[in-house]
């Protein structure tokens, strides 16, 4: 069986077999991939990549039918979730459902999860699940890749679950909890926080040096990350973390080690576990993933494997019906058109055989004729196409500045003046959009409390300004005239999220608002005014 770890640039490859419990690796290669192949976490060249794998796997003589990997992606969501308990089916089917509600997520996900023990007293007859939400289609590339590659991928999951299971196997670890295992490469950093015997929370964190202006860009990034991890788990009222263990490209051990103590942190290198053999031949910590990744999963409190999980519901089948019925429309076009020359060749033979030289005089007049026809027909086309699409554009952006400018304004100051955190954008926010029917969508306008969230819908359905407003992600139950006294906030079910910076953060996911009538046409008109004009005689 081959594992693979597989990042950006990096993909780290070992070639062995679980038999009762123990791991047996028998050989193991570093392959590079070049640059913009995969892009945080997805495949876009596929032959690329599908080159390079096979390549280096044939000269180390690593060639197997079967794979399985592990990977990670910036891209992927971690939320913790109460779930109650039910048969395995149906509990997938609330996570997945839970998931899509609380983050605000589309059904372009592919969600696996992890039980991690009973919810408490507070929720009798509930597990506490810690899931993950993987974009659908960066499964889809390593599906398609193993195809090209004529592997068969019997597992994917994603990194973090790989390496809990050596950590977990080491029942020295209990006693370090919370302990934080960190992966460290040139390119990114990947965190793992253990609390209570169990994975509680993981993150994937692409770093450049350019990003922190130093040589030593690597130590600034741990004990940066270290530092909101460590934040972290306090809000979820934990000690802090006071061990952290290291795997991966460890250059310097001495000197992460020397910059921990300085935050009051034991530091210690990933050991390799008593049930695998083999590793003598290659650094350990460097292929832990793709090690861990051939542990045997526990199929009572693990669905991970998101090949299975994809099947399952059916996503994987519908994508494979896709491709062969496309398959299967090239193949009837080429019937087709291969059966349509056989009957003009046939007839055309008929006609030449009765009376060949009039026959022809006529196809050629005819062909003369049709070939001038058809010239000036495709000339026509064109022309009405490329009018059509010059006409398109022109209004497209006759009207673009004007939309955008006003609803940006008044909506920037509403979340600015109730407490949005604001990026430093062309509009403001992480997602704005408009459509020329009238209506403008901000997406994850991020607030600093709860509160400031409330205000600010609050302050869009006060301001008069919109005919209507949705928005997703938020409980309009709860939402009472601002003067109302009586509004319990705990009856939300909105809850904070640490976001790319590693602080605490309310996300509203999107608001959509529409312009009233008679705003829209002014708006229209100020664009348009011979159109107006013509419209009005």
């Amino acid at each position: 069986m081959l594992s693979f770890d597989i990042s950006d640039r990096k993909i780290y490859a070992v070639k062995g077999e679980n038999v009762g419990g123990k791991i047996k690796i028998d050989r193991s290669c570093e392959i590079d991939v070049p640059a913009d192949m995969i892009v945080n976490g997805e495949v876009v060249n596929l032959t690329g990549v599908s080159d390079v794998i096979l390549t280096k796997i044939r000269e180390e003589s690593m060639f197997d039918k079967n794979a399985i990997l592990t990977f990670s992606s910036s891209n992927i969501v971690f939320k913790e979730l109460v779930i109650p308990k039910a048969k395995p089916d149906q509990f997938l089917s609330m996570v997945q459902n839970q998931m899509i509600h609380e983050m605000g997520i589309t059904n372009d996900f592919s969600i696996s999860y992890t039980i991690v023990g009973e919810a408490g007293p507070d929720n009798p007859g509930a597990m506490k699940v810690l899931a993950t939400a993987c974009p659908f289609a960066v499964v889809e590339s390593y599906r398609k890749l193993f195809n090209i590659m004529n592997i068969s991928l019997k597992s994917a999951n994603i990194s973090c679950n790989s390496i809990s299971r050596i950590v977990i196997a080491d029942k020295s670890n209990a006693n370090k909890m919370p302990l934080l295992v960190m992966q460290l490469d040139p390119n990114f950093l990947g965190m793992t926080l253990f609390e209570n015997g169990q994975m509680a929370f993981a993150r994937y964190v692409p770093i450049a040096e350019e990003d922190y202006d130093s040589e030593d860009y690597i130590i600034e990034a741990m004990t940066e990350n270290i530092f909101r991890m460590t934040q972290f788990n306090k809000a979820r009222g934990g000690p802090g973390i006071a061990n952290v263990i290291l795997y991966g490209q460890i250059e310097d051990y001495i000197k992460y080690a020397d910059e921990l103590a300085k935050m009051d942190i034991s530091v210690s290198i990933l050991p390799v576990p008593s049930q695998i053999t083999g590793y003598e031949n290659f650094e350990f910590t460097l292929y832990a993933n793709a090690i861990g990744a051939l542990y045997k999963r526990n199929k009572l409190t693990e669905r991970i494997n998101l090949i299975e999980i994809d099947s399952s519901t059916g996503r994987s089948t519908a994508a494979n019906k896709q491709f062969l019925l496309y398959l299967l429309a090239g193949v009837a076009a080429v019937v087709v058109v291969i059966a349509a020359g056989k009957i003009a060749l046939s007839a055309w033979n008929s006609s030449v055989e009765k009376d060949i030289d009039k026959i022809n005089s006529e196809i050629s007049a005819t062909r003369e004729k049709i070939s001038t026809s058809t010239k000036y027909d495709r000339m026509l086309t064109k022309l009405n196409s490329y009018f059509t699409v010059v006409d398109n554009a022109t209004k497209a952006f006759e009207t673009l500045p004007l939309l955008e400018l006003e609803t940006y304004e008044l909506l920037a100051n509403l979340a600015i003046e109730n407490g949005a955190i604001v990026s430093e954008t062309a509009t403001g926010f992480a997602d704005f959009s408009y459509s020329i029917g009238g209506t403008v969508t901000i997406s994850n306008v991020k607030f600093k409390s709860h509160e400031d969230m409330t205000n600010f819908v609050r302050a869009v359905d006060d301001s008069g300004m919109f005919y209507d407003y949705t928005f997703t992600g938020f409980n309009t139950e709860t939402l009472k005239p601002s003067g109302d006294k009586d509004k319990d906030e705990d009856d939300d079910t909105t809850t904070p999220v640490v976001d790319a910076e590693g602080n605490l953060v309310y996300i509203l996911p999107s608001m959509t608002v529409t312009l009233k009538e008679g705003d829209y046409e002014k708006l229209i008109a100020q664009q348009n005014p011979t159109t107006q004009e013509g419209a009005n005689q």
